[in-house]
C-alpha cells in the first residue's frame, strides 16, 4: 500500500503537467480552462485550494485531465438539485416530501476538434425522482417543487449549434425544448415554485409547449442586429407522446398525427445611465468596449483601456406562439385547431451597491394570454417579482427574493369541475420569499417560504403555508 501512495504521488503530479502545456492554436498559450490559466506552470486547484474554492465544480479540474479536456473540445458537465418541503398548515392535509434531480451532459466544440469555427454539439440527460408535495397533500396549480416532473431516468438533449457573424447569428437543430430559449430567465430559475421557474406555468400547460425535461424535435434561429437586441424563431414538434416518462426521452419518432408549434420572440437588453466605471467593478461581462460596439461606429475616446461604460441593466421581450395542431376541448370529446397566445416579460436593475456593481436591486414580471377558453386551461397568468443581490453585508454573492405567481382559470375548464362536483375554480396565486445562499459558485442552498392562496381555485382547499429548501451541487 505505501508503495502504491508513493506512486500516486509521484505519478499525478506529473500528469497534471503534462496537461498544462501550450494549447494548440492558442498563440499566448492561456487557453480557455475553467480551472485554471496556463501562465501558472504549477496549478494548485486540490480540493480546499483558493482555485478551488473559486472555481465553478465540485470536483475540480480533475489534475488538470478536465483542462486537457476543455481544450482539446470536449466539456463535460454534472449537478444535482433537490427540493424539500412541506406544508405544516392549509391544503387537503399535512405533508412532506422530497424531489431532486441528476442531470449530465457533454458538448463537443468543432472548433478545436476539427476546425470548424462555431459549431458545438450537445448531448444531456437526467434523472428525477421523489414525490410531489402538491400532489399529495395540498392539491393546487402552481406546484411547489421546481423539480418535480418526468420522475424517471429521460435522454434530453442532442442539437447542433452554429454560431456565425461573432455570434450574431446562431441556429440550433436537433432535441430540446420550446422553453430553453424562449420565455426563459435565469431570475425565473431562482425560484422554486413551478408556477415561475423555468418559464411561466401557462405556457406549457395551455398549449404544446415543451419544457425541460421534455425534448423534441426542434429548429432554433436567434439573430442579434444590434449589441441591444435580438429576433428569435422556432419550429418544435407538437405530439402526445411529448410529456409520456414512459418513454424515457427515447421516442425520437415522428408520426402523422404530430404537428408544429411556431414561436417568435423579439426582445431588447438595454443599460440605463452608462458610466465609465473600472472594468474589475464589472462582473457579468457586458463591456461596450466590444467588438461589436466599435464595428457600429461608436467612440469611446474619453475612456481609458482600464474603465468601460456599465448601467443599470434590463431585458425586455414579447413572444407570440401559433400551432395549427388539433387540441383537446374542455367538456366535448371534439377537438379544436389553432392554439395562440402571447407573453411579455420586464426585468430591471432600478439601484446598484455601486456603479457598475451586479449587487443591487432588481424589479420583474411576466404576463401571458392565452384567450382560447375552450383549450388553454390558464388563459391568463401574471408573475412578477423583487430580486436584491448582496443584501446582507459581506454576502455580495447571496440573493434575497419575493416572486408572485398568479392564473386565471378558463370559463370552460370551469364548468368541467364544476360539472364532476368539485366546485368552480376561478384563480390561484402563490407567494414565495426566499434567500439564495450561495457558497461558492458551483454550491447553494435556498431556505424557501411560499404561502399558496385558493390551491386549485374552488375556495375548498384551505390556504397552504409551504416551509422548505432547495440545494444545488455543480460537478
Amino acid at each position: 500500500m505505501k508503495k502504491i501512495l508513493l506512486a500516486l504521488v509521484i505519478f499525478l503530479p506529473a500528469l497534471s503537467a503534462q496537461f498544462v502545456g501550450e494549447v494548440p492554436g492558442d498563440d499566448n498559450g492561456a487557453g480557455h480552462s475553467r480551472f485554471w490559466t496556463y501562465y501558472n506552470p504549477h496549478p494548485s486547484s486540490f480540493i480546499g485550494s483558493r482555485e478551488w474554492w473559486e472555481g465553478t465544480t465540485l470536483s475540480g479540474d480533475w489534475w488538470g485531465i478536465r483542462n486537457y479536456f476543455d481544450d482539446s473540445g470536449f466539456e463535460v458537465s454534472a449537478s444535482y438539485t433537490n427540493n424539500i418541503a412541506g406544508n405544516p398548515v392549509g391544503g387537503k392535509s399535512a405533508g412532506f416530501t422530497y424531489t431532486d434531480n441528476v442531470s449530465f451532459g457533454v458538448q463537443f466544440n468543432f472548433e478545436e476538434l476539427a476546425g470548424w469555427k462555431g459549431l458545438t454539439l450537445t448531448l444531456s440527460g437526467l434523472n428525477r425522482a421523489g414525490s410531489s408535495l402538491s400532489q399529495n397533500a395540498i392539491g393546487n396549480q402552481f406546484t411547489v417543487q421546481q423539480v418535480y416532473g418526468g420522475q424517471t431516468a429521460m435522454f434530453y438533449a442532442l442539437f447542433f449549434e452554429q454560431r456565425l457573424l461573432d455570434e450574431k447569428i446562431s441556429l440550433k437543430a436537433g432535441r430540446f425544448s420550446t422553453g430553453d430559449d424562449f420565455a426563459s430567465s435565469p431570475i425565473y430559475w431562482l425560484y422554486m415554485n413551478n408556477g415561475i421557474d423555468g418559464n411561466p406555468q401557462a405556457l406549457p400547460v395551455n398549449t404544446q409547449f415543451s419544457a425541460y425535461p421534455w425534448a423534441v424535435w426542434a429548429a432554433r434561429l436567434r439573430v442579434e442586429p444590434t449589441p441591444e437586441t435580438h429576433v428569435m424563431l422556432g419550429a418544435y414538434q407538437v405530439s402526445t407522446r411529448v410529456f409520456d416518462r414512459d418513454y424515457h426521452g427515447m421516442d425520437w419518432s415522428i408520426r402523422a398525427n404530430d404537428g408544429v408549434l411556431l414561436i417568435s420572440q423579439v426582445g431588447w437588453t438595454p443599460e440605463f445611465f452608462k458610466r465609465a466605471v473600472e472594468k474589475s467593478a464589472a462582473s457579468d461581462g457586458k463591456s461596450a468596449l466590444s467588438t461589436r460596439a466599435r464595428s457600429e461606429g461608436k467612440s469611446f475616446k474619453a475612456i481609458s483601456p482600464e474603465t468601460e461604460m456599465r448601467g443599470l441593466p434590463g431585458h425586455y421581450w414579447v413572444g407570440v406562439y401559433y400551432s395549427p395542431w388539433q387540441f383537446a376541448q374542455f367538456g366535448t370529446t371534439e377537438t379544436a385547431s389553432h392554439s395562440y397566445g402571447f407573453y411579455w416579460h420586464a426585468d430591471q436593475m432600478v439601484w446598484q451597491e455601486a456603479p457598475g456593481s451586479d449587487e443591487g436591486l432588481t424589479l420583474w414580471s411576466a404576463f401571458v394570454l392565452s384567450p382560447q377558453q375552450n383549450i388553454a386551461k390558464l388563459p391568463f397568468q401574471a408573475n412578477a417579482g423583487i430580486v436584491y443581490k448582496g443584501l446582507l453585508p459581506g454576502r455580495t454573492q447571496d440573493e434575497t427574493l419575493f416572486g408572485l405567481a398568479y392564473g386565471k382559470f378558463s370559463r370552460n375548464y370551469a364548468r368541467t369541475v364544476e360539472a364532476a362536483g368539485n366546485g368552480y375554480p376561478q384563480y390561484e396565486m402563490a407567494l414565495e420569499w426566499g434567500y439564495r445562499i450561495n457558497f461558492t459558485k458551483f454550491a447553494y442552498i435556498q431556505p424557501d417560504l411560499q404561502w399558496v392562496i385558493n390551491p386549485g381555485g374552488t375556495g375548498r382547499i384551505p390556504n397552504a403555508l409551504v416551509l422548505g429548501a432547495q440545494m444545488s451541487v455543480t460537478f
